[in-house]
């Protein structure tokens, strides 16, 4: 037990029984209420000696007994109930003028000041008649006043509530022998009422009973604690303020030694009245009792100034102060090792300069390592800006090295208590390196926009030192702790952690899969990219490494050019594995870095390196990424006529001697599958020399591939003569017909009439077409045994016309040949049945052409006359302009002004016309 406060005379031997006390806290001034009717009012002397005097006197404050008073400072008012009424008095008048009373509720049991956070305003809950109501001082009538509120509450009581209190939107109060909490929530739905009297708003409250008791009434919030005291004979419960147990750690019941008659909280003591003018102090940290003191007749309490309690009797008020014995009950808790109760001390006085605050809850903090209480020692510490390497002086193996390494700290812990101080550590560091984080965040803006001090640098160098140093830690930490944690922190952008201490860390602990995220956040590819081939090849290594070969076309992929280099050198590594895999570093869709790989580059090292990489990669850059450099396009069909000419010398020798021609894309296997491909590609490019490809082409194959080339050169009639002689195939020769034919082209125009005269004639063109070599087949010269005639028929050959297709080629495509040119092809020994279809075909689309053409023309004609009516009707309106003429839009004169004339006749000028539209 130490002396907690010490009693000073405020005032003694009054004439009257003081029956309230109240205390104004900006004048230092306590109030205090008499049987009699009186109000003395005592203030701090002004002379050196201290101590109170009186102050103000009004001797007719009341006609009768005050039974309660309330100092409202805000609105400069004090409540008081007498004869059974709640009166509001105005407290910086010298007399206490009545300011307003509530006539409505009589007689007042007790009441208590309810200020909603939302809005601040004063409102009092009054108890009477087994009820409670609620009132608002608001503005009535052109004054304040006290305007009753809607208050909707269950359930009916059986007695009139003896004690409220208020903390925020909780009301707490008791009713009989029970204790109950209500919860305020404002009625957004209710509607203003028509009487004069009730406030233009509702209140429901939800009432929960809390507590029995057996004893005199006693409700005492401890707002800075977040908790409620609830008087249950020697005892007194605690809760939240939600009327639950509360879970900050400290104790939640404490006991007098008999049953208080009226308590009050003063932190960290709660001060009990018992009886014989026994005053009893308890601290919320023990259950022994911190002083009891006896002052003669006492028998009220009230607080006065943080650490100060007035007390009083009939006729005498006491001053019980802390700050007498403050210094020396500090240090006594301190030897004691009651440092809860020191901090508390500490802080609510100043008496004690904040260097000693500061190193009495270090010692704290120490002290509650030490119990094994890291959160709440790791919290003091922080509280205070604990320099971190002295926290981690306590944890020799975590210090970074150069640092002095101190014997005992964790070390000497069981093993499971030194998990938990880990984990408590790294919940710490993680709270100081995200606050370091912000700090030096805010420090590059201003030194990005010119505004950072040079003092600011000084700071942010020691701040990033220890930040270093914290996130050294911390990667030690969450090795041991918090594993999954680790490649996080490791890809923080703000990790100040240095490679070559990270590395030497993860190494030690064989976290290669953490290393590899190490290598790839500080942009170490090449180690990055050496790990990840060193563990594809490992039986035993880490299941993330299962998948090499992927993870590193991934890391390629999301290189760009400043790194191709470095691409091409581990690209070869991967083609050499897995071909498709290796395409896909150059081809990726998912970011836009392979697209805008130097693609030149990437074509001379794939033609060096793995020229079966070309083709898939050329496809992708031309048909996805539509490529149109002609230089792309040509290596493509370089190396597509390669592939062909290849597998076509392996095809030939399976054919049977009496098959020669089979069409393109008909093959079996690769060569089917390539060749289809070369002629789409031919097909849809416009970017290559078609001269080029004729030559390295087989001389004698690849027809259908050679008839697109002269297409392209516009050479129709050779082409033609390809598919319909050669081929044998008229399907595909309509087909290139559709393909080339354009009415808005000279010589594309005519393709349709070349096909129908390579049907009529078709030897008259057939040597340009074929160019014979006597010493080679029609493969080239892939196959020396294959007899001339047995393959092709050579340029001396005569093809029988064919003038049936011609005609069915005339009718189908009638609106696209010259009729007259086609029929002049025709033998003049052609039967006339046989031209009839033909002509019958030109005939009607001639017919549909004609109407088409004569519909178009009565459309436009309409259309035409149409306009010219409106034109007409126009120019035949008559639009007087005066002086007096004005603006619809601004009703000012048009005058010489642009204007506009609404179909109604109005004018506006063009500019208001085009502002607002009407």
């Amino acid at each position: 037990m130490y002396d907690a406060y010490t009693p000073k005379d405020v005032a003694g031997s009054l004439p009257v029984e003081v029956t309230c006390l109240a205390f104004q806290e900006s004048n230092q001034t306590v109030l205090a209420g008499g049987r009699a009717g009186h109000l003395y009012a005592y203030s701090v002397s002004s002379n050196r000696r201290g101590g109170f005097e009186l102050s103000k006197f009004c001797k007719s404050f009341h006609k009768k007994a005050v039974q309660e008073l309330k100092v409202c400072e805000r609105e400069d008012l004090l409540l008081c109930v007498s004869d059974g009424q709640l009166m509001a008095h105005r407290l910086s008048d010298q007399d206490f003028k009545v300011e307003t009373l509530i006539h409505k509720v009589k007689p007042v049991q007790t009441f208590a000041r309810f200020s909603p956070k939302t809005s601040g305003d004063l409102y009092v809950i009054v108890a009477s008649r087994k009820k409670l109501f609620l009132f608002k001082w608001g503005e009535k009538d052109g004054h304040k006043d006290f305007i009753e509120v809607a208050l909707d509450y269950n359930p009916v009581f059986t007695d009139t509530p003896s004690s409220i209190k208020c903390v925020g939107e909780m009301v707490f109060f008791s009713v009989r022998n029970e204790y109950f909490s209500m919860t305020m929530q404002k009625d957004k739905t209710a509607r203003t009422s028509s009487s004069d009297d009730v406030a233009p708003e509702a209140w429901n409250g939800f009432v929960t009973r809390l507590l029995n008791f057996n004893c005199q009434p006693g409700i005492v919030p401890m707002i800075d604690k977040r908790r409620v005291a609830f008087v249950r004979s020697e005892t007194v419960q605690m809760t939240d303020i939600w009327g639950n147990r509360p879970a900050d750690g400290l104790k939640d019941v404490l006991t007098f030694t008999e049953v208080p008659m009226q308590i009050v909280y003063d932190s960290p003591y709660l001060v009990g009245m018992l009886s014989n003018g026994r005053v009893e102090v308890l601290s919320l940290f023990s259950d022994v009792p911190v002083q009891t003191m006896k002052l003669p007749k006492s028998m009220r309490l009230c607080n006065g100034a943080k650490g100060q309690i007035f007390v009083a009797s009939l006729s005498d008020i006491w001053l019980m102060d802390t700050a007498t014995n403050l210094r020396k009950n500090v240090y006594h808790l301190i030897q004691e090792r009651q440092f809860e109760m020191a901090i508390q001390l500490a802080d609510n006085s100043n008496l004690i300069p904040d260097d000693q605050k500061i190193e009495i809850k270090k010692k704290a903090a120490l002290n509650l390592f030490n119990q094994k209480k890291f959160d709440e020692s790791f919290a003091l510490f922080g509280e205070i800006k604990t320099e971190v390497v002295q926290i981690l002086r306590m944890f020799p193996e975590l210090l970074p090295d150069g640092f002095q390494k101190p014997p005992g700290g964790v070390t000497d812990m069981p093993a499971n208590d030194r998990m938990r101080a880990l984990l408590a550590l790294g919940n710490y560091l993680s709270e100081v390196r995200t606050e370091h984080a912000k700090h030096i965040e805010l420090y590059n803006r201003l030194r990005s926009s010119g505004q950072a001090k040079k003092a600011d640098t000084e700071e942010m160098n020691t701040l990033l030192l220890t930040l270093r140093v914290v996130d050294t830690t911390l990667l030690k930490c969450y090795i041991k702790t918090k594993p999954a944690l680790v490649d996080s922190l490791i890809r923080l952008q703000s990790n100040a952690c240095t490679f070559e201490d990270a590395k030497k860390i993860l190494e030690s602990e064989g976290r290669l899969r953490s290393l590899f995220v190490l290598y790839e956040t500080r942009k170490k590819h090449e180690m990055a990219l050496d790990l990840l081939i060193d563990q594809s090849s490992r039986e035993n290594a880490d299941p993330f490494f299962d998948d090499a070969i992927q993870q590193i076309v991934e890391y390629l992929q999301s290189l760009g050019n400043n790194s191709l280099p470095l691409i091409l050198k581990y690209a070869k590594w991967v083609l050499d594995k897995n071909l498709e895999a290796g395409v896909q570093i150059f081809t990726s869709d998912e970011t836009e870095m392979a697209r805008n790989l130097n693609r030149k580059a990437v074509v001379e090292f794939m033609k060096s390196e793995c020229p079966e990489a070309m083709i898939p990669y050329l496809e992708h850059v031309i048909f996805k990424w539509e490529e149109p450099a002609s230089y792309f396009h040509e290596t493509l069909l370089e190396y597509y006529v390669a592939k062909v000419n290849s597998l076509f010398k392996d095809y030939v020798h399976a054919f049977p001697d009496d098959e020669n021609i089979t069409r393109a894309g008909d093959e079996d296997g690769e060569l089917g599958i390539f060749r289809k491909r070369l002629l789409r590609f031919l097909e849809i490019s416009h970017s290559y020399s078609p001269q080029t490809v004729l030559l390295q082409l087989a001389p004698h194959a690849f027809f259908e591939e050679r008839a697109l080339i002269l297409g392209r050169l516009k050479q129709h009639d050779q082409a033609l003569a390809l598919y319909v002689n050669t081929l044998k195939n008229v399907p595909a020769a309509e087909e290139y017909c559709k393909l080339y034919y354009n009415p808005a082209d000279d010589t594309n125009s005519q393709v349709y009439l070349l096909l129908f005269r390579a049907l009529v004639h078709p030897n008259q063109h057939h040597h340009h077409s074929i160019p014979f070599n006597a010493d080679s087949t029609p493969f080239g010269s892939f196959r020396d045994d294959v007899s001339e005639t047995s393959t092709v028929v050579n340029s001396t050959s005569s093809y029988q016309p064919d003038v049936n297709t011609a005609i069915k080629i005339l009718a189908k495509y009638a609106d696209k040949i010259d009729t007259i040119g086609a029929l002049n092809m025709l033998p003049a020994k052609t039967p006339l049945r046989v031209v009839f279809s033909a002509i019958n075909a030109v005939i009607q689309t001639t017919g549909r052409q004609a109407s088409t053409r004569k519909m178009e023309k009565s459309v436009s004609e309409c259309a035409m006359t149409k306009k010219l009516e409106r034109k007409n009707r126009a120019q035949s309106t008559k639009i007087v302009v005066t002086f007096s003429s004005e603006c619809v839009v601004c009703d000012k004169k048009i005058a010489v002004s642009a204007f506009v004339r609404y179909p109604d006749g109005r004018l506006a000028h063009l500019y208001c016309h085009n502002d607002v539209k009407i």
